[in-house]
């Protein structure tokens, strides 16, 4: 087994990979002009994995048993002051377009900061985002090891215990995947929801 400080820098390195590869991807894509369905719409391999935790209602939350077969997922916490609310009502409006469309998709937020997302935390927070949006917590287990498989970088800035108002330094891809975890694209804080919506529609 790995030591906490060699467990936090690999996870560091694979965040950073995925980030160079998420820039320089994006680059090219610029400079060909190519369109979204020009793309190759493979799973990313290693990136992903199965999602059971607990959702905002309290209930066990299995992503394989859901009728809708693709998600798009974010990790983040609901007290971040800006970037996750910002992100995930850019992801909700994904979700409003691909609605208009008639295509379903889930839209998940998935906390990096279990210990105050309790469910009840993250109804109010997901009532505020969407009225359709999953919020999902568990053990710090179980998101530890979510992190590792999606290659999510995550570390709370916590002094100590008595510390409540403390912020999570966090990566902040959102990632569409398919009913068994499996990461098919995943995107950056610069696309457009647009943008996302015309990827995504690639996979249906």
């Amino acid at each position: 087994m790995l030591p906490q400080n060699s467990k936090f820098f690999y996870l560091l390195i694979l965040s950073g990979l995925v980030i160079i590869f998420s820039f320089s991807y994006n680059i090219y894509k610029e400079l060909s002009g190519s369109t979204s369905c020009d793309e190759p719409t493979n799973f990313i391999d290693g990136l992903g994995g199965p999602i059971e935790l607990i959702d905002q209602n309290g209930s066990f939350f299995s992503l394989k048993d859901q009728d809708t077969a693709l998600s798009l997922v974010y990790f983040g916490y609901s007290y971040c002051p800006d970037i996750c609310p910002y992100d995930l009502e850019r992801n909700a409006y994904v979700k409003d377009i691909m609605d208009e469309e008639q295509l379903d998709i889930n839209l998940i937020f998935i906390t990096l900061d279990p210990s105050r997302d309790t469910a009840d935390r993250l109804k109010d927070f997901s009532e505020y985002i969407h009225d359709s949006m999953i919020a999902l917590t568990g053990s710090n287990d179980e998101i530890e090891a979510l992190k590792r498989e999606y290659a999510v970088f995550g570390k709370s800035n916590k002094i100590d215990n008595e510390d409540q108002s403390y912020l999570v330094d966090h990566s902040t891809f959102s990632y569409l995947v398919n009913k068994d975890g499996r990461v098919l694209t995943f995107f950056n804080r610069r696309e457009t929801p647009e943008k996302m919506s015309e990827k995504i529609k690639c996979f249906y």
